[in-house]
């Protein structure tokens, strides 16, 4: 089964919904970019370009530590 695309767009403060429990996955535009992944519940994780991620569902939010780099994102994610 193929992955399925959450999110695709600007990187910076990029919010996506998970339906459910499982595996996301980030593709950056840029290779210098990094942020993190802001949790429903408050946590949060680090993502990076080839990132993967197990993620509870819910809306989550990334944030890139550098606001004024111009990258993209596209974000998958795997069911469990």
């Amino acid at each position: 089964m193929p992955d399925e695309p959450l999110y695709e767009g600007p990187a910076h403060q990029a919010m996506f919904y998970v339906p459910s429990e499982g595996i996301a996955r980030f593709g950056f535009s840029d290779p210098l970019a990094c942020g993190y992944v802001s949790s429903p519940g408050g946590a949060m994780a680090r993502a990076w370009p080839g990132a993967r991620m197990q993620l509870s569902p819910g809306q989550h939010v990334l944030t890139l530590y550098d606001p004024e780099l111009v990258a993209r994102v596209s974000i998958t994610f795997e069911p469990r």
